[in-house]
């Protein structure tokens, strides 16, 4: 299958940018597969020697009943930030579309997990659904290629559950006692608590500060989260790639960012994108980038594959 260009565009309704979701499918019937890039407006920016990293889209449903593969601007602006290259990802063909990337963004998103996700053993019916698939998709892509990874939000939660083998709480409110305010009764409310960051941890040099201030504010929107580390050490089966918490809700202790420095993956519970005005928060993407840097570098001098016909 051949690439098609394909651009984003301003979408008013969500004030966000995206495209409508039957322009990537009438595209793969068109035996193609959807190249899909930043509004030409702003492709005047793009450094052509720069990484390219793989964001995965979230999906909006217009007051028309059109579909939309969308990306808020606060994420866009974050990426744009680091001065790297960005391919969109759709849910068509995400692991194809990553062989041009070099790490990839899982973000936020609302969608049903497999229920072997929880701790609470419960089975309650739930299907999961394309938008899970993607997420499967590109860590399982990701991870078989090493590249980077940094995950928020649910995306971080997919990164614990499918690699890490952390498990899950399905309900804050009902499973912890006296749980912090993860995620406001409305989207006016003031959407940040205190996290408390582990001495020890890379999670320092990541954001750029000393370990004398191992308390920050985080903003958060989220009603699930992984569970606490020690009951981490009852889960049957080893993981695929060992989870380090960096830090942690400072009054309930609940995990907030974990992570594998080796394999550079970092997952935030919390969205920092909403805050990069402030720069150690700017600094959790600038380290993806970092990471794509290393991970285009290193396959710049790997050694050429021999042709087998070749004589």
């Amino acid at each position: 299958m051949s690439q098609k260009d394909i651009y984003l565009g301003h979408i008013e309704e969500f004030n966000s940018y995206g495209i409508k979701k039957d322009i990537i499918i009438q595209s793969g019937q068109n035996g193609n597969i959807a190249k899909i890039l930043l509004p030409k407006e702003m492709q005047a920016g793009c450094i052509k020697d720069a990484p390219t990293i793989g964001f995965l889209l979230g999906q909006d449903k217009s007051e028309n009943g059109e579909d939309y593969y969308t990306i808020s601007k606060s994420y866009l602006q974050a990426l744009l930030n680091t001065g790297v290259n960005i391919r969109f990802l759709d849910y068509e063909n995400p692991y194809k579309q990553m062989n041009d990337c070099d790490a990839v963004v899982l973000p936020g998103g609302v969608f049903n997990n497999p229920e072997s996700f929880y701790i609470d053993g419960k089975i309650l019916g739930d299907k999961v659904g394309k938008r899970y698939f993607a997420y499967r998709a590109v860590i399982a892509e990701a991870y078989k290629k090493h590249k980077p990874m940094l995950g928020i939000c649910a995306g971080a939660q997919m990164i614990g559950a499918l690699l890490g083998n952390m498990k899950m709480y399905r309900d804050l409110k009902s499973e912890v006692v006296h749980p912090a305010i993860h995620k406001p009764k409305a989207e006016t409310d003031v959407r940040i608590h205190q996290i408390k960051l582990l001495k020890g941890t890379p999670i320092f040099d990541i954001m750029g500060i000393k370990e004398t201030n191992d308390r920050i504010m985080i903003n958060s929107r989220h009603s699930q989260s992984m569970v606490h580390s020690v009951l981490q050490d009852y889960v049957v089966g080893s993981p695929k790639v060992k989870m380090d918490i960096y830090a942690v809700s400072d009054s309930d202790n609940i995990p907030e960012i974990w992570g594998n420095k080796e394999a550079g993956i970092l997952c935030i519970q919390g969205h920092p994108e909403d805050l990069v005005s402030d720069v150690k928060m700017q600094n959790l993407y600038n380290y993806i980038a970092r990471k794509a840097k290393e991970y285009k570098t290193k396959q710049n001098f790997l050694p050429m594959k021999r042709d087998v016909n070749s004589r």
